[in-house]
């Protein structure tokens, strides 16, 4: 868990827009909105580019075959009856073939361009290092000539499913797709770098049994690690507020699908998360968000920390009600494996078990923070449902001893992890 990056996050509050932004709250609300802001993942270019593609790669290693890779994004609907609900048309009825018949368009060329652009970017840069396993944006013909063994569906993130739903049913009413996956020959597969609980069961639900993999788990404001009084006081906030900034779109206020997401990406703000941070209304009274129109400004941008990080531990238990061993030496007295274990067994000791709430408390992936967990329950300081045990509550209680002058046992910046409990027959 670096700092470094977390205060360089935490500067968001401090620049002339996030200045704007907490103007707008009366004074006694201000502590809350810093809150909020500081609580938010911020996701650079850099970050999003690199996990992404090796996301992408790690998946396709597992594949024997070329791969079909598209980028998600809206298409065209259309109903039978006007008083239909809109569904999605078949994908290749909807798409601009190249001229050699080989490829379609990866995005529609009078849209307003998103994230599908740079998912987009990333698949022709993969495709053209490695022509033989990713095929770009294929017809079906191409698909057929280069016997494509998975369909790859990317996106940056997952909010509430909708979209990538609607994706993938469009490429499911080609009769020649549902043939081949029928028939075992082709496999869908959703990429993405991060996506809330809810989003991924709802993908997971679709007819074509998506695998869906992800960087990071995408955790709500209503899910932080923190008391539950400091996450009352957020979401009311975002109540009173929302209704300045949306007042006539009550179901705006908390988000898309009351999502109360807290990740940004560096090329946009989705629309899950609460209307405060993105929300613009010129008049009185108006609205400036921290992210108008759900954009990134560069001057905002300019604190987006490399990599995602986690601010430090002392106040990540401080804030969740652990304070005796916030207080402890034992944080300091241990590599960064041990402090995260220490912070899992607090988090799961509150309560806190979802593994999203896990990644936003440690800066982990989703990946990264499964092993976290499989040592702990290796070690039986957690069960297999992932609840703290006798043993994890005794490593805990051990921990708060640690006096702040006591001299370490284990040298500080070691990558393993002596359980206090175990030192005996492991040293």
């Amino acid at each position: 868990m670096k700092e470094d990056g977390a205060f360089l996050a935490r500067k968001l509050i401090y620049t002339e827009q996030g200045k704007r932004w907490l103007r707008q709250f009366d004074d006694l609300d201000q502590e809350t909105a810093i809150f909020l802001a500081n609580s938010l993942t911020l996701v650079s270019h850099t970050e999003f580019r690199r996990k992404l593609e090796q996301n992408l790669e790690e998946a396709a290693a597992d594949i024997d075959g070329p791969i079909a890779v598209f980028a998600i994004r809206e298409l065209p609907k259309t109903a039978p009856e006007q008083w239909m609900t809109p569904q999605p048309m078949p994908f290749f009825s909807c798409t601009v073939a190249s001229p050699d018949g080989r490829s379609v368009a990866a995005v529609e060329a009078t849209s307003d361009l998103g994230s599908e652009a740079i998912s987009a970017q990333i698949i022709r840069q993969l495709a053209r290092g490695n022509s033989t396993k990713f095929v770009n944006h294929p017809t079906l013909s191409e698909m057929r000539a280069r016997r494509c063994r998975a369909i790859f569906l990317v996106d940056d993130f997952i909010g509430s499913g909708n979209r990538v739903r609607e994706f993938v049913e469009s490429l499911w009413l080609e009769p020649t797709i549902k043939s081949w996956w029928s028939t075992k020959h082709i496999a869908f597969h959703v990429i993405a770098y991060s996506a809330t609980e809810s989003g991924m069961t709802s993908v997971q639900k679709h007819k074509s049994k998506p695998t869906v993999r992800v960087h990071r788990d995408a955790t709500s404001f209503d899910a932080l690690p923190i008391k539950p009084e400091s996450r009352e006081a957020i979401r009311k906030l975002c109540g009173e507020y929302g209704k300045r900034a949306l007042k006539g779109r009550k179901n705006m206020w908390f988000g898309y699908k009351q999502g109360m997401c807290s990740i940004v990406f560096e090329h946009g703000c989705p629309n899950n998360t609460p209307a405060i941070l993105w929300e613009f209304k010129e008049g009185s009274p108006g609205w400036t968000g921290l992210f108008p129109y759900r954009t990134v400004s560069g001057e905002v941008a300019s604190v987006f920390p490399p990599e995602v990080v986690r601010g430090d531990s002392v106040s990540l238990l401080t804030d969740m009600g652990q304070k005796r061993l916030a207080k402890s030496g034992a944080l300091s007295r241990t590599g960064e494996t041990g402090k995260i274990i220490l912070v899992v067994l607090a988090m799961i000791a509150k309560g806190h078990r979802k593994r999203s709430s896990i990644c936003f408390a440690t800066g982990l992936s989703s990946k990264d923070c499964e092993r976290i967990i499989e040592r702990c329950i290796k070690w039986k300081f957690l069960s297999p449902q992932r609840r703290i045990t006798p043993q994890g509550l005794s490593e805990l209680n051990a921990a708060r001893k640690f006096s702040v002058l006591e001299r370490a046992a284990v040298e500080r910046g070691s990558d393993y992890y002596y359980p206090r409990q175990l030192r005996q027959i492991t040293c």
